[in-house]
C-alpha cells in the first residue's frame, strides 16, 4: 500500500469516530429516552409526540445544514465546524437530560440533543468524497459503515449492560464517546480547501438533485428505511408478547444483528467496485424483504436469533452500497469537481430526508397494520413489502461502468454525450 492510499485510509477511520459517536447517542436515545420520560410520569401520547420529533427536526435541519456547508468554502467552518460543535453539544444535552428530574427540562434537553445530533448529519457525510478519490468510495464507504455499526453496538450492548450497574457511569460513558468521537474526526481529518464557482457553473444549483437517477435512488432509500424502522420500532414489543422472551433478549437479538454487519461492512465496501452496485443493492433488499417474512412463521427465541444474526449481514451491505452510490450518482450526473463540492451537502441532506420520512412513517403505519392483524408479527408484512418493491426502482437506476469512473473523478467523454 503505497504512503498516499494508506494516510487517506487513516483519514478514513478518524473520520469514522464521529459516527461511531453519533451512533452511541442514536442507540442510547432508542434504549433509554422512553423508560426515562416515562419515570418522570409522561403519558404514552406525549412520550410518543417528543420521539416523533427526533424524524421532524431532521427533515428541516438536515437539508438546511447541507445547503449551509456548501455555500460555505473556507475550510474548517464547511465541514469540520458541525461535528466539532454537535457532537459535543448533543453530549452534554444527553449528560443533563439524566440529571434533571423533572419532566418539562427533560423533554426540552431531548429536543436540544435531537437538534445538535441531525445538524451535523449532512456536512459530515458530505466530507468522505472530498478525501477520498471516486475508485475508493466503495472501501471508504465500507470502512465508515464499520464505525457506525460500531457505534451501535456500544449504545444496545455496553451502555446497557453498564447501566445495570451503574446508571450514572452508563450516561457518562454516552457522552464520553460522542465527545471523543467528535474531536477525534475535527482533529484528524484533513478538510480541503474549496475554490468558488464560477457564475456559469453556479446556475446548476441544485436541479442537478433532480435527475430521474438520483430521485430513483431517493425512493429507494426511503423505502429501505421504512423497511428497517417499521421492524426496529416494534421489535421488543414482539421478543416480548410473541417470542415470550425479554427486553434484554432484544438487545441482545440487536448486538447479533449490528455485529454480523460489521463483519459485512467492511466485505461489501472491498467488492463495491468489482460488482454493479445495482445488483448488490437489490441482493441486499431481496434478502432483507425475503427474511423478514420469516418473522411471520419463526416464533422460536433461536430461530430469531439466527434470522436476525443474518439480517444484519444484508442490512449492512444497504447501508455500505447505499452511502457510496449516492456520490457515484452525482459525479456521473454533474461530472464537474467544483460543482459536486457544492451539492453534496445537498445530496446527504436529501438521504437523511429520506431517513427521517422512513422514521415518521414506519410506526404509526406498522401500528395500524398490527391493529389489523392481531399481532406484532405484523410489522414484518410492512417491512418486507417495503424492501421487495423497493427493488422495482433500483432496477429503473442507469449507472456508468466502474472502468469509466478515474482516480481524479473526472468522466470519459464519450458518458458524458450520452447522458
Amino acid at each position: 500500500m503505497s504512503r498516499e492510499n494508506l494516510l487517506q485510509r487513516r483519514a478514513v477511520h478518524w473520520l469514522g469516530m464521529a459516527g461511531l459517536g453519533r451512533n452511541i447517542g442514536y442507540g442510547a436515545n432508542k434504549v433509554f429516552t422512553a423508560p426515562m420520560l416515562e419515570s418522570l410520569k409522561a403519558s404514552q401520547p406525549l412520550i410518543g409526540f417528543i420521539l416523533g420529533l427526533e424524524g421532524l427536526i431532521g427533515l428541516l435541519m438536515n437539508p438546511l445544514m447541507g445547503w449551509l456547508s456548501d455555500h460555505t468554502t473556507k475550510p474548517g467552518f464547511r465541514r469540520k465546524i458541525y461535528v466539532g460543535i454537535c457532537l459535543p453539544g448533543a453530549a452534554l444535552a444527553w449528560l443533563l437530560f439524566y440529571f434533571l428530574h423533572s419532566q418539562i427540562p427533560a423533554m426540552l434537553l431531548i429536543v436540544i440533543f435531537y437538534l445538535f445530533q441531525q445538524s451535523s448529519v449532512s456536512p459530515y457525510q458530505a466530507w468522505m468524497p472530498e478525501i477520498v478519490p471516486p475508485t475508493k468510495w466503495g472501501v471508504a464507504s465500507g470502512i465508515l459503515n464499520l464505525w457506525w455499526l460500531a457505534g451501535n453496538l456500544i449504545a444496545f450492548l455496553v451502555v446497557p449492560m453498564v447501566w445495570t450497574v451503574n446508571h450514572v457511569a452508563s450516561f457518562v460513558l454516552t457522552s464520553a464517546l460522542m465527545v471523543f468521537g467528535g474531536l477525534a474526526t475535527v482533529l484528524g481529518v484533513p478538510e480541503p480547501v474549496v475554490a468558488p464557482l464560477h457564475y456559469r457553473t453556479n446556475k446548476i444549483s441544485y436541479k442537478a438533485l433532480l435527475q430521474r437517477d438520483l430521485v430513483l435512488f431517493f425512493i429507494v432509500h426511503f423505502l429501505s428505511w421504512l423497511s428497517y424502522e417499521a421492524l426496529a420500532s416494534f421489535f421488543t414489543m414482539f421478543m416480548v408478547h410473541v417470542v415470550k422472551g425479554s427486553q434484554m433478549d432484544a438487545a441482545f437479538a440487536m448486538a447479533l444483528f449490528t455485529a454480523t454487519g460489521i463483519v459485512a461492512a467492511f466485505l461489501v465496501g472491498r467488492v463495491y467496485r468489482k460488482m454493479s452496485p445495482k445488483i448488490l443493492l437489490s441482493i441486499s433488499l431481496l434478502c432483507y424483504g425475503v427474511l423478514s417474512l420469516a418473522g411471520l412463521v419463526v416464533h422460536s427465541l433461536t430461530d430469531v436469533f439466527m434470522v436476525v444474526g443474518i439480517e444484519g449481514v444484508f442490512w449492512s451491505m444497504n447501508l455500505t452500497v447505499s452511502f457510496a452510490l449516492a456520490s457515484d450518482l452525482l459525479h456521473q450526473i454533474v461530472h464537474n469537481e467544483q460543482l459536486e463540492e457544492r451539492l453534496r451537502g445537498g445530496l446527504y441532506g436529501v438521504t437523511t430526508i429520506m431517513e427521517s420520512a422512513g422514521l415518521m412513517i414506519a410506526a404509526p403505519l406498522s401500528g395500524v397494520v398490527i391493529s389489523w392483524s392481531g399481532s406484532y408479527s405484523g410489522v414484518f408484512l410492512v417491512s418486507a413489502s417495503s424492501s421487495i418493491v423497493s427493488i422495482v426502482f433500483v432496477l429503473g437506476i442507469r449507472l456508468m461502468k466502474p472502468s469509466d469512473i478515474t482516480v481524479e473523478g473526472n468522466m470519459d467523454q464519450s458518458i458524458r454525450k450520452n447522458l
